[in-house]
């Protein structure tokens, strides 16, 4: 038997150690991330090698932001990979300038920081963070930073549509990119320069989603139109909603969601910035 797999932690054990919660392990095992072995009485055991297999899914889901199919493939490879490199190259993409809104500087003043402030917080230059404000391109890793800096979702920092109309067409909303996953599609549902509420059509494939667990401001509210949805608040135990079922939260819930099923899941997700 291999040294490393006589040595076996429990999952609070490695939870601790990773510095996330139980139920950030389980939803990446039920991702397919990792496979755990189980003891005679069905608890999961962990070897050093399953626990450096962790410290990577945390580093490219937590740290790097990747998405689940993106985290496969690189699990899939040893060491340094053109794929890994790939990756790294993804995580530079410039992002459109629909993300670009003045809503930052806004928003920055509004809560009293100073360009120095926000810098030393996120972590980047004040010369950064000033291009970002006037319009520059930057990573959509760094605008989910600084977001959650503000406790905002990124929504809230799309810029306003040129043209206001009230009737958006079938399959003519504006593409979204705002989790870097090639399996989740998003379409805008609204085009209007002021409101409260985002609705958006979400496609995701199987295996894919949001799995960093986050909060911020607002509410939200999910309707399914086919397919099925795991959504964990808190970490308690998840919600599976199927075709026809609906699921309102509060954005300051720690939340977390993927498509556990071999279908593809659609379902109409609304946020509201205002939270009452």
């Amino acid at each position: 038997m291999d040294h490393n797999d006589s040595i076996t932690f429990s999952i609070s054990q490695v939870a601790k150690m990773l510095g996330v919660v139980p139920g950030t392990i389980r939803n990446w095992e039920k991702a397919g991330l990792i496979s755990v072995k189980r003891s005679g009485s069905n608890y999961r055991l962990f070897t050093v090698d399953d626990l450096a297999t962790l410290r990577r899914v945390k580093e490219y889901s937590i740290d790097k932001h990747m998405g689940t199919h993106a985290i496969k493939l690189l699990l899939g490879g040893s060491g340094e990979s053109d794929f890994e490199e790939s990756i790294r190259q993804q995580a530079e993409k410039q992002y459109s300038k629909k993300l670009m809104s003045e809503k930052w500087r806004e928003l920055r003043k509004q809560k009293g920081y100073t360009l120095e402030d926000v810098s030393r917080s996120v972590g980047i230059s004040v010369a950064h963070l000033s291009k970002l404000e006037n319009g520059g391109n930057v990573s959509l890793e760094l605008l989910r930073d600084l977001a959650h800096f503000y406790g905002e979702s990124l929504l809230y920092f799309l810029e306003p549509v040129r043209e206001e109309k009230h009737l958006v067409e079938k399959s003519c909303g504006d593409p979204l990119d705002l989790n870097g996953d090639p399996g989740i599609e998003m379409l805008s549902l609204v085009a209007m320069r002021e409101h409260v509420m985002y609705p958006v059509l979400c496609k995701v494939k199987p295996g894919s989603g949001n799995m960093t667990p986050h909060n911020h401001n607002g509410e939200e509210f999910i309707h399914m139109f086919s397919g099925t949805l795991e959504i964990t608040l808190n970490d308690g135990p998840p919600y599976l909603l199927h075709q026809g079922d609906s699921f309102y939260y509060r954005g300051s819930d720690l939340h977390c969601w993927r498509n556990p099923s071999r279908r593809m899941a659609r379902f109409l997700w609304i946020h509201s910035s205002v939270a009452k």
